[in-house]
This record gives structure tokens, C-alpha cells and sequence, in this order.
């Protein structure tokens, strides 16, 4: 399974916040929006990084419940890991335990086109064993039938 057929089947919003906004409008952000990750745009689809909950919470722990009032950019992490829409999930599943991600922005050329999470990796692979799964009862019905 490829990166592209995942992201068919997820919504095409990009939840997406300023570097200038503060660490506290973030987390209402990724509450309410029930996601890991916000994408940090600094204007015109120009993503500049990535701030996760783990970001958030690692920075709070450095610097003490006051720096909520700080500004996303004074947490958020660099886009250093990127995926592809043709990267194979399986390839990606195996990048995102190595490098303890939670979440992957999909780039085609320059342009993003959306965000992978574990939890989608994770689905997609289930989902292909689980068809794997059943073309073999198949075959063994059929072998079965043939044999009797």
C-alpha cells in the first residue's frame, strides 16, 4: 500500500496554526481538533514546522507552566522527516519506530498534501493483513473443496 491511499481516505484539512500564536492557543487548538500535531504556517501554505503534543509538553517541562504564554515558535520542531504519496507504508511504518515519530507531513515536491499519523500506518497495515488473511482461507476452501 502506498502513502496516496491512505491519505484518499482522510479529510483534506490541514490544521495548521502561526508561529506568533501562543503555546496556550495551540493546545486549546490541538484539543479541540482532537489531533498530535499542528502544522506551523507561516503564511500562504508556507510551513515552517511542526509543534506535537510531545513538543508541547517537553517545553512546558523545561521551562516551567508559565512559558505557556510563549509563541509556537519558541517550541516547534523542524520538518526533518518527510514522507511521499508513492513512499510504501511499510518502508514508512518501519522510519517512524525507528526515529520515534508520531506523525509524518506528506510532501509532494515543495507543496504539502497532508499528515500521516502512526495510527494511520497502523490501520492501513492491519487492514492489508487482514485481506491477506482472508485470500488465504479462500484458497484453503477451495483447495479443500478441490481435495474432496
Amino acid at each position: 500500500m502506498r502513502v496516496s491511499q491512505i491519505l484518499r481516505s482522510k479529510p483534506d484539512r490541514l490544521i495548521v496554526i502561526s508561529p506568533q500564536a501562543s503555546l496556550q492557543e495551540a493546545s486549546k487548538l490541538i484539543l479541540n481538533e482532537r489531533v498530535g500535531m499542528l502544522l506551523v504556517d507561516r503564511g500562504h501554505g508556507q510551513i515552517v514546522g511542526t509543534l506535537s503534543e510531545r513538543d508541547l509538553i517537553c517545553f512546558l517541562a523545561r521551562n516551567g507552566g508559565g512559558a505557556i504564554t510563549s509563541k509556537v515558535e519558541s517550541a516547534m520542531a523542524e520538518i526533518t522527516l518527510r514522507a511521499s504519496p508513492t513512499d510504501k507504508v511499510s518502508d514508512l511504518m518501519s522510519l517512524m519506530t525507528e526515529q520515534r515519530t508520531r506523525h509524518l507531513p506528506v510532501f509532494e515536491g515543495a507543496r504539502l498534501v497532508g499528515v500521516l499519523s502512526i495510527g494511520d500506518v497502523l490501520k492501513s497495515r492491519l487492514a492489508e493483513q487482514a485481506q491477506e488473511t482472508e485470500v488465504l482461507r479462500d484458497m484453503a476452501r477451495v483447495s479443500l473443496a478441490i481435495a474432496a
